[in-house]
């Protein structure tokens, strides 16, 4: 197959007196590293939008990599445990008074959600062809889905908190995933349209594999964006070099920018300036400074893939 051209672009604000390096010096070989793949993705699910809209960015990524799909739904024992308490009371929004919180209603919402759940993941499935499981589980949520991501390649969770202090922020659950779970965690956003493939290159060995998967997405269709980041001008732009060889010989098409210094908001800047739909980037131990990978989590503007 004949490789396609690949289109390279420029900040508008680089120096122009940069020093480049010259014409005819070899560029350090691509290593051919295996690549880690996703064929397991496992979602947690609850009742929230949050969670409706993780199982179905979760299903079009399994369904374009064809990856199985299981779902996961956490009974909070903390909430059960609060059931127990004789002074525990629970107000709904079309309420105006205090109903007190019993075990046994409790306990018959939650099968009666995941009986919901378990319908959607196996209809969703059904349409993308999918092969699926569902499972059920009792304990402290963070703790059971740092577990489930030891048995998983991905884990998908909605990106959004379910208190009114997290409501516009990332939930402490989905900040704890993307830091210590052993699996490539995958952040949902609400309401995110079709766009862009986006990938963060810091030279790292997380931020290589998430280039190579963001390539492998864009195989399928999509439109790549790439970013390579350095903490000074001259690397930045060497790891451009790599990145574009990298794609080149993969026969993948991408637009690729490189910026460097530790300028957060002028990283997300950029990465919300390519309106897109998926933003993958390394974790663990990466390259990027702590503030930029933070302010990414909390203020990109699109689902978030962190790789492990």
């Amino acid at each position: 197959m004949a490789q396609r051209k690949m289109k390279v672009w420029e900040m508008m604000d680089r120096p122009l007196d940069a020093e480049l390096p010259p014409a005819d010096e070899p560029l350090p070989p691509v290593v051919d590293r295996p690549r880690r793949s996703i064929d397991r993705i496992l979602v947690a699910l609850d009742a929230s939008a949050n969670s409706r809209e993780a199982l179905a960015t979760a299903v079009n990524l399994a369904a374009t990599l064809r990856s199985e799909l299981h779902g996961i739904f956490v009974e909070d024992i903390n909430l059960l445990r609060l059931a127990e308490l004789p002074f525990a009371r629970e107000i709904q929004f079309a309420d105006t008074g205090l109903r007190q919180l019993e075990m046994e209603s409790l306990q018959r919402r939650l099968r009666a959600r995941a009986a919901i759940l378990r319908h959607e993941v196996e209809e969703l499935s059904g349409e993308h062809k999918l092969t699926s499981t569902f499972s059920v589980i009792r304990g402290p949520v963070e703790k059971e889905l740092l577990a489930a991501a030891l048995e998983t390649d991905l884990l998908a969770v909605g990106r959004l908190g379910h208190s009114l202090l997290n409501r516009l922020g990332m939930g402490s659950t989905a900040r704890a995933l993307a830091a210590r779970a052993a699996s490539a965690v995958l952040l949902v956003k609400s309401d995110v349209a079709a766009g862009p493939i986006i990938a963060l290159y810091d030279g790292s060995a997380t931020g290589l594999r998430a280039l190579r998967l963001a390539a492998e997405l864009a195989e399928q269709g999509g439109d790549l964006r790439v970013l390579l980041w350095a903490s000074d001008e001259e690397e930045a732009f060497e790891r451009r070099e790599f990145a574009a060889q990298l794609l080149e010989e993969s026969g993948v098409e991408a637009q690729i920018q490189h910026l460097s210094g530790d300028l957060p908001l002028r990283v997300l800047q950029w990465v919300n300036r390519q309106k897109g739909n998926l933003l993958l980037l390394g974790g663990g131990d990466n390259h990027l400074p702590p503030d930029i990978f933070s302010l990414l989590l909390d203020e990109a503007e699109q689902h978030i893939l962190v790789i492990k």
